[in-house]
């Protein structure tokens, strides 16, 4: 229960506390993804030390009465000490149905890109360790595999997905030093309490990490 009186659900990660994901009875979502681009792409007053975690930020905005009081608090914070990163931000609004904004952190202010949108349709971000702009190969198969039919069994197969070809971009990843360990999903239906699920890829299904499952053991 949040100190603003609704019900959220999400895990945490228990090395540095905190969450990459999270979602309130409401309907409001919010997921975030590393930001991995040149240093030319980030703020160039950056700070050369990250001290502060950034799954400390989702349960704060999770108090958040609405996507625009998240934004707006967001906005206002010093999150100088925070490593760069994109945060989706989804929830219902007045005028119907749910919109859903992309906040970018690129070391020390936050901006918004693009103008918040109505959802209409399923989106993706595609971060990788690598560099975000080698894994943006991911976005066309996530619109042929997703978008037409969004359902849980199709997006399950997404997440499930390798090219044999390209272990090291592919959304299973897999390479030399760093594979996916898990599959988070965040199921959603209105008037229930809304559910996270993880998966670990390592306990289930250890035959899917061609460099060897025991690095995760």
């Amino acid at each position: 229960m949040l100190g603003n009186g609704l019900r959220a659900c999400w895990p945490t990660d228990t090395d540095a506390g905190g969450t990459w994901v999270a979602v309130r009875e409401d309907g409001f979502y919010l997921g975030l993804v590393n930001l991995n681009a040149s240093a030319e792409e980030l703020d160039p007053d950056r700070p050369d030390a990250f001290h502060i975690s950034r799954g400390s930020l989702i349960p704060q905005l999770m108090e958040a009465d609405d996507v625009h009081d998240a934004i707006k608090r967001l906005t206002s914070m010093d999150l100088r000490g925070m490593k760069p990163f994109r945060l989706l931000l989804v929830g219902p609004v007045e005028e119907g149905g749910f919109a859903s904004e992309i906040a970018r952190f690129g070391g020390s202010t936050v901006t918004l890109p693009v103008p918040m949108e109505p959802v209409v349709r399923p989106r993706c971000l595609a971060s990788s360790g690598l560099g975000d702009h080698l894994v943006q190969c991911r976005l066309p198969l996530f619109r042929e595999m997703v978008v037409p039919d969004p359902t849980h069994e199709n997006q399950r197969a997404f997440h499930w997905h390798q090219w044999p070809d390209k272990l090291e971009y592919s959304v299973l990843m897999s390479r030399e030093n760093a594979r996916t360990a898990s599959i988070t999903s965040v199921e959603y239906i209105r008037g229930e309490l809304p559910n996270v699920v993880y998966e670990s890829v390592a306990e289930a299904c250890p035959e899917a990490d061609p460099v060897g499952s025991e690095m995760l053991q």
